[in-house]
């Protein structure tokens, strides 16, 4: 019941922004804001919803698999990112990189959180354009963009010896959020397009929000995510490669 709740508030939100009127930029033709309407009835409208889902119910530490038809969602937004129109709305690869996450992220949650940050990556340029700067969900949005990739770029550092400080640090991402607004989103963008690039960087980045997310850490199973960070990290990063490492 609470998870339907939680995406029922997430679909209330989208569709109450899918009726208005592209205000942001008059200089556009007519044409171009039809366009970009259209792909938010078409692509922003009918997926929006289950993303925002799959994050609030993981913050709520519940289990978004059971919640949300993944096989479904992924599908949905793989067929919708062939529409060659709206090609030329994709400023960073975003489109292509959906179409060669597509199959893993049916099976893999690492790939899946590629799959939906580049959705919302390109997402955000049409509600950017779309909605009021000024409009709560726009900020929601893009927060979440950034959030996923922290899961995603954790996940993948952690994983081998530290799993379980990452399901805290998505339970908690409020912890961090500060930092993350600190960061251009262009860094998260650049990391999550290159993988020899996140390998280098991702251990300095894992760092920086850790020390966010320890400032406020309190209960036993939030100090022992914190705990097993550090383990993971000075046994990876010994003390000549720290200084090595770059952000």
């Amino acid at each position: 019941m609470e998870a339907e709740w939680v995406l029922g508030i997430a679909a209330g939100a989208i569709a109450a922004a899918s009726g208005m009127k592209i205000a942001n930029n008059r200089t556009k033709s007519k044409k171009q804001e039809l366009k970009e309407q259209t792909i938010m009835d078409e692509f922003v409208v009918p997926f929006l919803p289950d993303v925002m889902g799959f994050y609030h119910l993981e913050v709520l530490g519940k289990d978004t698999l059971s919640a949300i038809d993944r096989e479904k969602l992924v599908e949905g937004i793989y067929r919708q990112s062939l529409v060659e129109e709206y090609r030329r709305f994709d400023r960073h690869d975003a489109l292509d990189q959906l179409q060669d996450l597509a199959p893993a992220a049916q099976n893999s949650q690492q790939e899946l959180l590629k799959f939906l940050f580049w959705y919302l990556d390109f997402s955000n340029a049409i509600l950017k354009d779309v909605l009021a700067q000024s409009n709560p969900l726009l900020r929601e949005t893009r927060l979440l963009e950034k959030q996923l990739a922290v899961w995603c770029i954790c996940h993948e550092e952690l994983q081998a010896d530290a799993p379980g400080s990452v399901l805290e640090l998505i339970h908690h991402s409020s912890y961090f959020s500060s930092a993350l607004r600190e960061i251009e989103a262009g860094v998260f963008r650049e990391m999550m397009a290159d993988d020899e690039l996140r390998s280098e960087r991702r251990g300095n980045f894992v760092r920086i929000i850790f020390q966010a997310f320890e400032k406020e850490a309190q209960g036993e199973v939030e100090l022992k995510a914190v705990e097993q960070f550090h383990e993971h990290y000075n046994k990876r990063y010994t003390h000549r490669n720290k200084g090595q490492i770059r952000f």
